[in-house]
């Protein structure tokens, strides 16, 4: 059995680094902030703890077989359902987010298992490592993937009529802010309205384009 002291190292190096890694999801404000990811990193360390030294005393117990990493492979399947809450569709954006979230979730797990098991020179080094992944890779992602980097966004725009010389204005306004449509879709309700689902540039500033969509002659709102 390891000494009080080397415990309470190494839970509190699993503590730490997962601050750190949740502070990161914290600071762009992703479900999993810096409390639930540190939490995660510390629980980790311990169920890998009391897996691997809870019962020494029943090793030598007759007809009594105890696997040590029974407890931490539970761990990895368990962290997984923590992960899959926060992954949801996103119907403003059309798209999956808190992928990364989850997978950090998972990876913090990781970590916190390697403290536990006193590996603490692997989780610092993974630590750090997955802080280049988060926080360096964005901005290569940003240069290599310039299309990704626009935020897909729902125009509504409440029109008097909907007739095809509106719809080729409001592309056309579009068009020239440098702004690509996705899709179309129109609602001849009580009130007309025309939603165009669209990629905004990061420099393009969304209140110009809504004035100048809102100066077309048969645009309400």
């Amino acid at each position: 059995m390891i000494s009080f002291p080397t415990i309470l190292l190494r839970l509190g190096v699993a503590l730490v680094l997962g601050a750190v890694v949740g502070f990161e999801r914290e600071s762009r404000e992703h479900a999993a902030g810096m409390r639930t990811v540190a939490l995660v990193a510390l629980g980790s360390c311990l169920f890998t703890l009391v897996s691997a030294f809870g019962f020494l005393e029943f090793l030598n117990t007759p007809h009594i077989q105890v696997d040590p990493t029974r407890i931490a492979s539970y761990v990895v399947a368990g962290i997984g359902f923590l992960g899959a809450g926060s992954i949801f569709f996103s119907r403003e954006k059309e798209r999956v987010k808190g992928l990364t979230t989850a997978a950090t979730i998972w990876l913090i797990a990781a970590i916190g298992m390697a403290c536990g098991a006193g590996l603490l020179l692997i989780a610092v080094v993974t630590t750090i490592l997955a802080l280049f992944v988060l926080i360096a890779l964005r901005f290569v992602e940003r240069i290599l993937l310039p299309r990704q980097s626009a935020a897909l966004q729902h125009l509504h725009i409440e029109t008097v009529s909907l007739e095809s010389h509106l719809i080729g204005q409001v592309y056309e306004t579009l068009a020239q802010a440098g702004i690509t449509p996705e899709t179309l879709e129109i609602r001849t309700e009580e009130q007309k309205t025309l939603t165009v689902l669209c990629r905004i540039p990061e420099t393009t500033t969304v209140a110009q384009i809504i004035s100048e969509l809102q100066a077309l002659p048969e645009v309400r709102a």
